[in-house]
């Protein structure tokens, strides 16, 4: 059997493929015979028609890739723009992991045990109609102290009501009635701890704190027919965190780093709230003002015209013939972040967005019945990078029927009109935002100079989603999520003594990116720094933004046509390495099983009408094969690269990276967006 194998290994080596396409007679597999090893016929092929292939790997990082490539003797390396996008990742990721086991946490339970200690106060001594307003306030930190493990005693009347609502919390079921504020629901399957929290305990008590303190609505009434008690709830609240300076930093102090981070919010803080109290009523806001119905009802409609938040992030129902539905004003202890995601998202499914025109069969993946007909209820990644003015992804969603809604070209240019409109101030006001700069970087970054141009758009489409999805990862907690509205090669035998390892290697030709990325690494680096003089933080940063600006330098001196000094090719040979170390070296981080593998889920969207989530999801690497040409001459060099998913899934069965990894274990992962097929192959 062994004879066998050797026989049949020579005899494909000594075939000299004839290929016509891109290779033009250069015969890979003849100048670098290892590539026998890890590629196929048709992969080979695959390289001759669009200059590159992607395969599958069974690795768990993109990092492993690579380091499986150190011993190659006659193949250069091929540096990706997905290990830079990746790295940044984890790096962003553990530095929120610091920040909230280290910082946010204890100040969180400080936060909450003060604040429940006034409301027990308010409640004990309230009468008249502000009872009821004291007693849901009372509830509120009563069930946000149990969420963080807090022992608190409780009177009967309270207990019952935070037992109810715990109760909904664990069971995660999906949107039902508060127990407290009689017409407000909440979906209660957005308290499942994912993305990093479920690495540990403390991890998991703070995600259901904060999304609880995060989503929990106290509502801005609209008709006379909408209860007061949210608002006046939310202004005992906003009064008595302001009264105490000690509480009123504290929420600062977890408010200020998570905004750097992740954004600022849209909906009512409850600072806010007591500047636009003040401004409406021109004088101190006192208990009689808050039981005063009328001043309350004007005061509400004072805050609803100038005030307009713009992501819906609850169930609300819309009719034939309405106008669209005007997302709900309300106040939260603290809220979710705008994102620009949730914001488009929005915009790009009903009801801004309805009626289905086409007649596919099977049907486009944002289709979905309602109660009206069936309509666009999902959103799609690649509405995103459309709106960021990427042709590829319009033309894969006009392509896959994805467009082919009432209304849905005119919204689109209207979120394209928003994005191009918003002010470098803007763009740079948050680590989430500068996310999305990097997005457009990358798309104008250049093809290898022997790549199909369309194909290899693909290539950086699928990078950049894939990124998108660990962003979305690192931001579940903070990012306000958007709803629609209801309605692996063959080992050779003995072989001769291998040549020494080929050191040569190429960037990818993403200059822009790799500035960008360096000055969004420095100033992370800055808001990281203290007056001490040992800061792992702020020093891994500065690391890393060296590494990038290097990146830069080498590959404008490619796009120059100047040759790679032979200690230039060293460095980017090694470079992997160096990126794998970085997140290590924030300091210590709790990390669980999980994170030893590059495969990670978020969901992004809501959708009442089938009661199913948008999920965005990276896999295993794939290794990344692209013909180049160094010094005059021909390779095939070879890299790593992300996997892209994106799928649906039950609300009330929200994804964990456990779950999504286990599934991908037992093959029973969806398939990837049928657009990425064309980039592998087999």
């Amino acid at each position: 059997m062994r004879s066998v194998a050797i026989f049949a290994l020579t005899l494909t080596l000594g075939v000299n493929m004839a290929y016509a396409g891109r290779l033009k007679g250069f015969n890979p597999k003849e100048a670098q015979p290892e590539l026998s090893y890890r590629l196929a016929e048709v992969e080979f092929t695959k390289i001759d028609s669009i200059g590159f292939v992607l395969q599958p790997t069974g690795y768990k990082t993109i990092y492993d890739v690579y380091s499986d490539y150190t011993e190659s003797p006659q193949t250069p390396m091929f540096i990706s723009a997905d290990l830079c996008f990746h790295t940044l990742h984890l790096m962003v990721d553990y530095t929120v992991r610091i920040m909230e086991i280290e910082e946010l946490l204890p100040k969180l339970e400080r936060l909450t045990s003060g604040m429940l200690q006034k409301a027990h106060k308010d409640w004990k001594r309230a009468s008249g109609g502000l009872k009821e307003a004291a007693q849901a306030e009372y509830i509120y930190f009563a069930v946000g102290a149990r969420l963080l493990g807090q022992e608190v005693e409780l009177p009967k009347d309270i207990e019952k009501f935070v037992a109810k609502e715990l109760a909904k919390i664990e069971e995660h079921k999906g949107i039902q009635e508060i127990t407290f504020l009689p017409g407000v629901k909440e979906d209660y399957s957005q308290y499942v701890p994912r993305g990093h929290y479920t690495r540990s305990e403390d991890f998991r008590r703070y995600f259901k704190a904060m999304m609880w303190y995060g989503r929990l609505p106290l509502h801005v009434p609209k008709e006379k027919s909408d209860p007061l008690l949210p608002l006046q709830t939310a202004l005992l609240v906003a009064l008595h965190l302001e009264e105490d300076s000690d509480l009123s930093l504290l929420w600062e102090e977890i408010y200020e780093p998570t905004a750097f981070f992740f954004g600022a919010a849209e909906d009512i803080t409850p600072g806010l709230l007591l500047e636009e109290a003040r401004e409406f009523f021109g004088k101190e806001v006192v208990a009689d003002i808050i039981e005063d119905e009328i001043r309350m009802r004007e005061f509400a409609a004072y805050l609803r015209e100038n005030i307009q938040p713009k992501i819906l992030s609850e169930m609300a129902a819309f009719y034939p013939g309405q106008e669209p539905i005007e997302v709900p004003l309300s106040v939260r202890f603290m809220p979710q972040r705008f994102v620009p995601d949730s914001y488009i998202f929005t915009e790009l499914v009903a009801d801004r967005v309805k009626t289905y025109q086409g007649s596919r069969d099977p049907r486009p993946f944002t289709w979905g019945m309602t109660q009206l007909g069936p309509m666009r209820v999902f959103p799609r990644g690649l509405d995103v990078m459309a709106v960021l003015r990427w042709t590829e992804a319009l033309k894969i969603l006009k392509d896959e029927g994805d467009t082919e809604y009432t209304n849905y070209d005119e919204q689109l240019e209207k979120m394209v009109r928003w994005y191009a409109s918003l002010s470098a101030a803007e763009r740079r006001s948050s680590v989430y935002y500068r996310w999305f700069e990097l997005f457009a970087a990358y798309k104008q970054s250049d093809a290898p100079a022997k790549a199909d141009e369309e194909a290899w758009d693909r290539k950086k489409l699928t990078t950049a989603l894939a990124s998108w999805a660990e962003l979305r990862h690192d931001a579940i907690l903070y990012a306000k999520q958007s709803y629609t509205a209801l309605g692996m090669g063959v080992p050779p035998g003995d072989e001769p003594t291998p040549p020494p390892p080929l050191r040569k290697a190429v960037v990818e030709q993403a200059s822009k990116l790799y500035a960008q990325m360096a000055s969004c690494a420095r100033t992370i680096a800055e808001f990281s720094a203290n007056e001490g003089h040992d800061n792992p933080i702020r020093d891994t940063y500065l690391y890393f933004a060296e590494t990038l600006d290097r990146l830069d330098t080498l590959a404008r001196k490619q796009a120059d046509g100047e040759a790679l000094t032979a200690d230039e090719h060293e460095w980017l040979w090694n470079v992997a390495g160096r990126l794998s170390y970085m997140p290590r070296r924030l300091g210590e981080v709790v990390t669980g099983e999980a994170d030893e593998r590059m495969a990670l889920v978020a969901d992004v969207h809501t959708d009442p009408n089938t009661g199913q989530v948008l999920q965005e999801a990276s896999g295993d690497p794939a290794r990344l094969y692209v013909l180049v040409e160094i010094g005059g001459k021909l390779y095939v060099a070879q890299g790593g690269t992300y996997t892209y998913y994106e799928f649906k899934q039950p609300m009330a069965d929200r994804l964990t990276d456990e779950a999504w990894q286990e599934m991908l274990g037992r093959g029973q992962a969806p398939a990837k967006p049928g657009w990425t097929n064309a980039l592998f192959g087999r």
